[in-house]
Formats: C-alpha cells, structure tokens, sequence
C-alpha cells in the first residue's frame, strides 16, 4: 500500500518520513540508516561523513560493530596477508555499506520507490554513458547495443512520462511483469529486435541495473568525488554519492532477478558491470565484492557460456558472450589473487575461443560487409591491421590468465604434492612461451609512446606488467625450491621497474597521472627521499629482533635495502663538467615533468635519473649482502 496523505493522494515513501517538500527531499545517501534519538547536529555530520572521499573511512551510523573490508581468510599471494600480524597497523576502513544494503534488503516499500525515481533519469545516464564509450577505448559490451537501447529507452520516456510521485507502485509492478517474461532469442534475431525485448514498454530491470551500473561507472570515471549533479529529475548529490546509490540500486536489481528462474545475456551483463563498480566503492579484497563474483561465475555456468556452441545465437551476441567469458576470466584470476583464494572460474572447464579482434561495429554488420571484416583477420583471430580495438585488449589478457592460473595453483595448492617440483617448471617453461601467442605488432617497448597515443600505450605497459606480476611470483616460488633462481627473479624485478620508470617519463599527460598517482617514483626526489627516511626511521625504532615475530627478519631485511638505496641517492656525486645532467637532476628534483629514453629492460637501465646507479652491476654490489631466501620465505612482496 502507499502511504496516504490527508486529502487521501498517494504519496513517494522515500519523503513521507519528514514531511518535505520536493525540493527539501534530500534523502542520499540512505536517509533511513540513523539511530533514531540521536540529534540534529550529529546527524548532519555523519551524513556528510558518509559522501567525502571514498578512501576516507566510512563510519556506520548504527552501534554495532563494524566490519572491516576484508575479514576472511587471505592467502599468500594476497598482499593484506603481510599486514594479519600487525591488525592495529593494516585496520581498513569500514566500506562495506552493511546499513545502507540492510536497509534496501528490509525496506521494499522504501527500495522500489527509489529505484523507479532513479530509474527516471535515464536521459542523463545516457548523457554520461555516451561520454563512457568516447573516451573509453576498451569497453566490454559493444557501444551500438548499449547506446542504441538506451536511446530507445529514452525516446519512450520522453513520449510516455513517468509519474514517479503518485504512480510509483504501478511502474515498479509494471517492471517486474516485464522481467518475469524469459528472452526469447532466434539466430536470426537482428539488433533492433534484441534491443526491443528490453526497452520501451519491456523495459526490465536486468537493463535498468546495467544502465545503473554503467552510469555509476562513467560518472566516477568522468567528475571529481564532490562534483555535484544534477540527475535532471529533480535531485542533486554529488559524485561519491551517485556512485554508492547506484551501487545499491543496481543491486535490488540483481535481487529482484534472482526471484526469477531464468538467466539471460543482460543478467550476465549487469552482474559484470556491478562488480566493477562496486569494487570502486568498497574496494577489491570486500567480502560482498568476493561474494558477487561468486555469483556471476554461477549464473556464467547456468547460462552455458562456458561450454555453449553459438550457433543458436546471432553472431553479434555470440561475440559479445565469448568477450563477457574472457573478461570475467582476467577479473577470477586478479580477484583470486588478490583475496590469495582458489579461482572459481578454471580454464580446464572452458572453450577457450578467443572473440575475434573485430571493432564493435562490425559486429552489427550485414553479412557481405561481416565477411569483409572477416577477411581481414588472421588464422589466429587477429586483425591484420595493428588496429588496437577493445577486443585486441581482451584477447590479450585472456590468453596471459592462463598462466596467472598456473601460477596460482602453485602458489595455493599443496607444495607437498609429488609432481609439485615438476609442475613449477613446466609453468616456468609456459611462462616463456606463453608470449608467443600474442603478435609482436601488440607487444609493449618503449618506443609506443613516441609513436601511439598515451592510452593504448597504457594498455600495452599493463598487458606486459600483468605478464611479469605472474613471471614474478613464479619466480618467487622457483626462489624457495632452488636459491640459482635469484638472479632469475632479479632480472624480472629490473624489467619491472624499467617499464615503471618508462611511466615517469609521460607523467605530465593527464591520462597517465589521474591512473597512476600512488607510484612514489612519480612524485618530485625530494619527497620520495622524506617519505622514505620516515619509513626507515620508523622500523628502527619500532621493530626489533627481539620481537617474536616470523616477519621481523624479512622487515629489517627490506629496511637494509631501503637505507643502502638512500645511501647510494643522497652520496651521489655526479662526474664534473656535466652541466647538462646536473641540470636534467635539477628538474627532476624540483619534480618538474622530464623524458627518460630506455633502449632495453635489463642492462641498460637509466636508473642515475634518480641517482641510483641500478644500472651498474657495480652499484649492485650490496645486494650480495642480502639473505633473499630469508625475505622470500617470510615475506609476501606481491
């Protein structure tokens, strides 16, 4: 029932608490979470608690305890592992939105009034995800499908207005009749087809939590965290709270659809976009993001996409199914690492077709202009023409999350398993190899950024740093079976920090500073040298090998690594009479934007940039000193 007001009209529950009136109906982030008692002044300032910053703790407005981030079981190749000793050290801020989910959970009344308010302003979501798919080059679901539907979305809304005040009831019912009808979908279903089993007057609230997916996702990426806007329906908040809300509405979408037995394209589609966005909001190593994830991978099974012939589907969706398999593969084997937990989503039980590396267009394409776009591809799928489309990228990483698997299996499985010395070297021998697959024309150097724009540049230095993370950590699992691996493992951290340095290089070029900020060898010498003598100092003084701790060593190992680092920096003296480098170390010192030019990963490492002589087998000389078999043994570096 909606609530009444005297003269007997209907009125939106989401205002009936307070009495305001529409333009005082101010009601993110949950206006229903508060303990009820509590006064005016200390509302008002958990409330604006709750938009700042996202890496801003986010206090909960109950009095129960809160629950960290994170608070299960991590393993080895998880990086918060390192910090279970030292809890009063690593406390992670409460993200976990527990109120603001409980209240959308119990609240239905509350929970569909606000969905169908938000839903309302889809023109301005279609505003943001049109900006989404022309900055971004790589995209997951092709742009015709997604912009096209939501064109039709709006030109429907604009012709049959919502009335979302005294009409909610009737369109949240009339959304969810439309979910409950399965899609029915034919190989000879054409684009338009497809998009109308959804929009105008199907609309269904798989596609309305994907848009709200996709629109949280642009607007984080597109504005500041307190940017305001204005929804064009009547409200305001700003970034930060956008974001959230649309993390909670999209998932009483995903809610509303799991009361339904069926399980479609745009199920999958919203799942994928909602994790993504919600490990914005809460952070990678959440529980509730690990739990998603878990629920994609199994409606990824119950569709079949694993293990599904397509040719019961038009070619369009074929692709873009075998894109979603490959995308949610690299998210299994990045989220398995992260958490240091076994993959959910295995190779072994998978069609490994790659989606071809055709552009989004051509996907939508007649058959005669189709097999143009075919021909232009290779035996291997790839296009022949260097282009680097969104499917290049996904190929790209599918292929190298096969060996982030066989590394994670070495990591998290039994070491006391009898072919396990067998098995490290027959992934160290793919490791190798496993490159090959990919054509040198998509390969990262140096050279790319000269010659290619700044952001599939960046998309070619990740691909390559996702290759050596893997080649990293298996080399770290070489290191403790055999201490001949440690060169091995040195000579991949040099490349890693060659391709790193390369990044310096272009931090001028916005794309490049907004991603990559927290590197402390983009920031001015000045303030890496203070940063880190606090650090150094700071272990000194608190840790001690008396300290009953496995990691005591490996932390007064590292500390030694830093000192000598600082050491070689700050007694640097450069050969006399050269003007001309002093004055390129005086700009880098001040942190201005400088070029470093790297003709090789290894040998030839500019590392004097920052006056540390890397470079030099010479200057290398004080790592003989370290004990690695006791930093690798009890210190998880990745």
């Amino acid at each position: 029932m909606q609530p009444q007001s005297a003269d007997g009209a209907s009125r939106d529950p989401t205002k009936v608490r307070r009495n305001l009136t529409y333009d005082q109906c101010y009601y993110h982030p949950a206006p229903l979470t508060r303990v009820h008692g509590q006064d005016v002044r200390t509302r008002s300032v958990r409330r604006q608690a709750r938009i700042a910053r996202r890496e801003a703790a986010l206090p909960s407005s109950r009095t129960a305890v809160s629950t960290p981030a994170s608070s299960g079981f991590l393993g080895s190749t998880s990086y918060l592992s390192v910090f279970r000793e030292t809890p009063r050290l690593s406390k992670a801020p409460d993200r976990s939105l527990c109120d603001e989910f409980e209240q959308w959970r119990t609240k239905l009344e509350y929970a569909a009034a606000r969905v169908v308010r938000l839903a309302s302003a889809i023109p301005f979501y279609l505003e943001q995800i049109r900006w989404y798919y022309d900055k971004g080059r790589f995209t997951v679901i092709p742009a015709p499908i997604v912009l096209d539907s939501l064109s039709q979305t709006v030109a429907h809304m604009e012709s049959h207005p919502w009335n979302v005040t005294g009409n909610w009831a009737s369109i949240y019912s009339d959304l969810m009749a439309a979910t409950k009808s399965p899609l029915e979908i034919s190989p000879n279903t054409s684009a338009r087809q497809f998009n109308s089993l959804f929009t105008g007057p199907h609309l269904r609230f798989e596609f309305i939590g994907f848009i709200f997916a996709m629109a949280g996702l642009s607007v984080q990426g597109r504005f500041p965290g307190r940017q305001s806007l204005e929804l064009g329906n009547g409200e305001k908040m700003d970034t930060d709270a956008f974001t959230t809300e649309m993390v909670l509405a999209c998932h009483h979408c995903i809610e509303v659809c799991k009361q339904n037995s069926h399980v479609n394209d745009l199920t999958i589609w919203m799942r994928y976009m909602h994790i993504l966005l919600a490990t914005e909001v809460l952070g990678e190593p959440s529980e509730r993001v690990y739990s998603l994830f878990g629920d994609l991978t199994s409606d990824i099974y119950a569709m079949g996409l694993h293990h599904q012939p397509s040719d019961h589907v038009p070619f369009f969706l074929a692709e873009t199914r075998k894109r979603m398999l490959a995308v949610s593969h690299r998210t299994d084997k990045n989220l398995s690492t992260a958490m240091g937990r076994p993959p959910r989503l295995p190779h072994r039980y998978c069609d490994e077709a790659l989606p071809l590396d055709l552009p989004d267009e051509s996907l939508f394409e007649e058959k005669d202009s189709l097999e143009r776009f075919l021909q232009r591809l290779d035996d291997g799928g790839w296009n022949r023409d260097g282009k680097f489309y969104p499917a290049t990228l996904m190929r790209m990483r599918h292929i190298l999350s096969n060996l982030r698997e066989q590394v994670l299996e070495l990591s998290l499985g039994r070491s006391t398993h009898p072919n396990y010395t067998k098995d490290i070297l027959a992934t160290y021998k793919f490791s190798q190899t496993i490159f090959n697959r990919i054509p040198s024309r998509y390969m990262y150097t140096s050279s790319c950024w000269k010659e290619m724009d700044a952001i599939e540049c960046l998309a070619r230095m990740i691909v390559r740093l996702e290759h050596l993370f893997s080649v990293l950590q298996l080399q770290r699992i070489r290191c403790q079976e055999n201490s001949e691996a440690t060169s091995d493992l040195l000579d991949t951290c040099l490349e890693v920090l060659s391709i790193v340095v390369d990044l310096t290089g272009q931090y001028n070029i916005h794309e490049i500073k907004k991603q990559f900020a927290w590197i402390y060898l983009l920031k001015p010498r000045s303030e890496v040298i203070r940063t880190l003598s606090f650090l150094v100092s700071w272990v000194r003084n608190t840790v001690t090998e008396a300290q009953p701790s496995v990691m005591v060593g490996a932390c007064l190992e590292l500390n030694n690594v830093i000192f000598k680092l600082l050491d070689d920096a700050l007694n640097y003296r450069p050969p006399l009479g050269s003007g001309q480098e002093d004055a390129r170390l005086r700009s880098v010192d001040t942190g201005q934007s400088f070029e470093i030019s790297i003709q090789g990963t290894r040998g030839d490492l500019p590392s004097d940039v920052f006056n540390i002589g890397l470079a030099s087998g010479e200057s290398l000389s004080w790592l003989d000193d370290l004990d690695f078999m006791q930093t690798s043994s009890g210190l998880s570096l990745m």
